[in-house]
């Protein structure tokens, strides 16, 4: 995996390097080099949950952890005040992850899927069974980089990979691998697709979700996945102007075998959404329902499956009694009747119930740091500043 550090000297004497493979701040003492030990190291020690899914059937949830680059795995029942204890953690160089981020589970094959952002974007499969350093089972080179949601449909094994910077979904085989051809791309100006990031797979019903963030720009679509911002010539020089521009908050739903520059079937979008920068979409096709990780507005939106335009949620759980902050993940568990959230501004795993709404106080929680940790957020620092008035360390993520 690649890592890349970033160095700036802010003040007479002081270095200040930033390791964004690593989510890591480093300090150093005056201009130096060779094997030098840094004055201090500002990093976040626990796991800050991203997603989970969830094996009723086996008991089972699976994690995943952009800080310490992990995919952990637990008991669905664990019950504990305290941090609680993973059953596996698969973590090192050699499991191909980077930034992990979705998640995705098969309880008919036994397989773990997860995909890693910024600088990775692999999918990279493991058996449930894998622990430690473990090597994947395959891997699936999805695009150059920038993935962030996978969902997986078993009624026509497929998976589906939502990539941000490019603004594009690709789905696959279920099986596939090494630099396999998608069967299917989303992409183009008439899809509406904007840093896409949560995506769902409903074989059911046919269709695809995706849950959007609120940046658009021209991409070269013929060119491979290589960031390719088109823009227009600058009135001088040899700049380019941007064509990007900001669009509000969507989920967009697609045909499952939508292929192309295509529009969508519907979208969920507007003031009355409540949407705020949603992350993990996940589809509940018993009880018709959308449940959305709103992770801008500290919430979980529930709307219905067939919604369309500017629509009120059905539910919402949001207030200090949730505990929710920041959320990424989430997942419906139909068997058990529950809602299952990833919290990474509090390091906890959190449980509703399906029919929760309002400033509902979670079934039990599974924390991975004690209780009241806060979360340092740095994740894939991209540069670092200093500044001498109000003396703080300003860090870009």
């Amino acid at each position: 995996m690649k890592r890349k550090t970033t160095m700036n000297a802010f003040s007479k004497g002081a270095i200040a390097a930033v390791a964004g493979g690593f989510a890591a701040l480093f300090l150093f003492s005056g201009p130096s080099g060779g094997n030098i030990k840094p004055l201090r190291v500002l990093q976040d020690p626990y796991p800050t949950f991203t997603d989970i899914a969830v094996d009723p059937e086996n008991n089972l949830i699976v994690v995943s952890d952009e800080n310490r680059f992990t995919l952990s795995t637990y008991r669905r029942d664990l019950l504990t005040r305290d941090v609680a204890e993973p059953m596996t953690v698969i973590s090192g160089p050699n499991t191909g992850m980077d930034f992990a981020c979705g998640v995705a589970i098969d309880p008919v094959s036994r397989e773990l899927y997860t995909v890693s952002n910024d600088t990775g974007a692999d999918m990279v499969v493991f058996g449930y069974e894998a622990n430690g350093e473990a090597l994947p089972l395959r891997v699936l080179h999805a695009a150059s980089r920038g993935s962030w949601g996978v969902s997986v449909d078993r009624v026509h094994d497929e998976v589906a990979i939502s990539v941000e910077h490019i603004n594009k979904v690709v789905i696959y085989r279920r099986t596939a691998e090494g630099d396999e051809k998608p069967l299917r791309v989303i992409q183009g100006p008439s899809t509406g697709l904007a840093d896409p990031h949560g995506v769902f797979l409903d074989g059911k019903n046919n269709e695809i979700f995706v849950a959007n963030h609120d940046s658009w720009h021209e991409v070269q679509t013929g060119g491979g996945d290589a960031y390719a911002w088109q823009g227009r010539p600058a009135e001088s020089g040899s700049f380019f102007r941007s064509t990007g521009k900001f669009v509000d908050f969507a989920i967009r739903v697609y045909s499952r075998t939508a292929n192309g520059d295509v529009a969508p079937l519907r979208t969920i979008q507007g003031t009355k959404t409540q949407l705020n920068l949603p992350m993990k979409i996940h589809v509940d096709t018993i009880h018709n329902e959308i449940v959305v990780a709103n992770s801008g507005g500290d919430s979980i939106l529930v709307f219905g499956r067939t919604a369309e335009g500017n629509v009120a949620p059905l539910r919402e759980i949001k207030g200090p009694s949730t505990g929710l902050d920041n959320p990424t993940g989430v997942y419906i568990d139909t068997k058990n009747d529950e809602i299952w959230v990833a919290c990474p501004g509090t390091h906890t795993l959190t449980v509703y119930s399906r029919t929760a709404d309002g400033d509902a106080a979670p079934l039990r929680v599974i924390r991975a740091a004690p209780e009241g940790t806060p979360a340092v957020g740095i994740g894939n620092p991209g540069g670092i500043t200093y500044d001498p008035i109000r003396k703080q360390i300003l860090v870009p993520n």
